[in-house]
């Protein structure tokens, strides 16, 4: 099957909504899938776990807790044996892979890096397409059944967007999403919010060394986002688990110092615990949260 699209647009989102370059987004995630799978769990899943009583903390629980977060999100958009599923922010390919295992006919993966583009095309797996686009510059052959989002929308504003640029980049991500969907398609996004923090309190070591080009959405801002356009179903907030996935993350990073040096050297390792502690800081004191959300399409 031929892919939706294939190409990648380096420019901001359409109609001057500005988002993540694709340079800054390279500039993390193509630091080497192997330095990643040093720390992240072996489905190279890079977003918060879901946990539930009784979980431990080795490296088996912590895989079954992001299992269980990608189920969650399949299960919240309906996208269990759907025909045809978009994944927009499609990381290495974990949740493609279980959509897959679930029965989905095909997956479409969105991505704006190529080191995610060729870990998934590794698979093997006919079913899976990667485009390597940014959400505005996709056009799909066909609508969608479902679509589900992992913390790319953190992704999808600037810090020095202005408030107005702000709002019209979510009110235009919605709209694509919106005619992406088929009558009564369901998406489930995952995403960092801001909790007590505002914009002028974000990190400007992360910032400038870890997410540069990237800023975060206020819970209110996703409403008046998807107003009229789609109908929120369920929202939760788990800010503690993410201190929890953090944790994980940064116990294997240590545990695998050694190799994660020889492949990046110590500044990189550096950067990435520094980032690690400081992320598990904002979740722990809320002046983070992370919010799960279900829509179903309106009209």
């Amino acid at each position: 099957m031929s892919p939706d699209t294939n190409q990648i647009h380096p420019t901001s989102p359409a109609g001057g909504h500005p988002g993540t370059s694709s340079d800054a987004l390279r500039s993390h995630y193509d630091i080497g899938t192997d330095f990643f799978g040093l720390w992240l769990d072996p489905s190279l899943t890079y977003s918060c776990a879901l946990y539930e009583a009784g979980d431990t903390d080795d490296p088996a629980g912590f895989l079954a807790a992001q299992t269980r977060k990608l189920d969650f999100h399949i299960d919240q958009a309906h996208a269990a044996g759907a025909e045809r599923v978009l994944d927009i922010g499609c990381g290495w390919g974990s949740m493609m892979r279980r959509l897959a295992e679930r029965g989905a006919g095909h997956v479409t993966g969105m991505t704006m890096t190529e080191a995610h583009r060729t870990h998934v095309t590794g698979f093997g797996d006919p079913r899976l397409e990667v485009a390597l686009t940014p959400w505005a510059g996709f056009e799909p052959e066909a609508p969608y059944d479902a679509i589900v989002s992992l913390e790319a929308f953190e992704h999808f504003a600037r810090l020095d967007s202005t408030e107005a640029e702000k709002k019209a980049g979510y009110r235009a991500f919605f709209e694509r999403a919106h005619s992406w969907l088929k009558p009564g398609g369901r998406m489930s996004i995952q995403t960092i919010v801001y909790g007590r923090a505002t914009k002028a309190d974000f990190s400007t070591f992360c910032a400038a060394e870890v997410f540069p080009d990237s800023d975060l959405p206020r819970l209110h801002e996703i409403m008046e986002g998807c107003d009229r356009l789609f109908e929120v179903e369920r929202l939760r907030c788990d800010r503690q688990m993410y201190v929890r996935t953090f944790q994980s993350w940064l116990d294997g990073l240590r545990a695998n110092r050694a190799a994660a040096e020889a492949i990046v050297g110590p500044a990189v390792v550096d950067r990435f615990e520094k980032y690690c502690g400081v992320f598990m800081i904002g979740f722990h004191t809320g002046a983070m949260n992370l919010a799960r959300i279900g829509f179903r399409k309106a009209g």
